[in-house]
């Protein structure tokens, strides 16, 4: 298993007719790298930004030896630190999913109705993740940088005009 993965670039997936999303070729081989080379992909929600997250299992090790890691600089410059309530904010709302060798996997139903995903994802690889946006969300996210939502933007225009999918 690699000690960093980073996740880059971007794509669409449209649910298929089981309500199935597929993982980017490029991404689905960054998870498995980082997952021991298996089909195994963690979602999980973004602590700042209205899109869930996807990684492998490195990232979710990364997870817990940063808390581990803040937990004893606390200690050592004598602040207090909950270890335990930083555990839960960042494992506690992880779902592990499977993916078929096309990519296939079923999102989380808690996910997907916290952040309103229905019929299309928007996969945004920026370093040791992923971020998973519902397209529209992402469009009027401001922070996020033009050139991305303005691609996202012309995807849907050309969905609701029938162009695709």
């Amino acid at each position: 298993m690699s000690e960093i993965t980073l996740f880059t670039g971007n794509a669409f997936s449209v649910a298929d007719g089981k309500g199935r999303f597929v993982l980017p070729l490029e991404m689905r081989r960054q998870v498995k790298l980082s997952s021991g080379n298996e089909n195994r992909l963690y979602l999980s929600v973004h602590g700042d930004n209205p899109c869930a997250t996807g990684f492998g299992e490195s990232h979710r090790r990364h997870l817990f030896n940063e808390v581990e890691e803040l937990a004893r600089e606390a200690r050592a410059q004598g602040r207090d630190y909950n270890a335990d309530l930083e555990l839960e904010r960042r494992l506690g709302t992880i779902e592990e999913v499977n993916f078929d060798e096309g990519g296939r996997f079923a999102m989380h139903p808690d996910i997907k109705d916290e952040y309103g995903i229905t019929d299309a994802i928007f996969f945004y690889g920026v370093g040791r993740y992923m971020q998973l946006w519902r397209p529209e969300t992402l469009v009027d996210s401001k922070d996020r940088p033009e050139l991305i939502r303005n691609k996202v933007r012309r995807w849907l225009d050309q969905r609701d005009a029938g162009g695709g999918k």
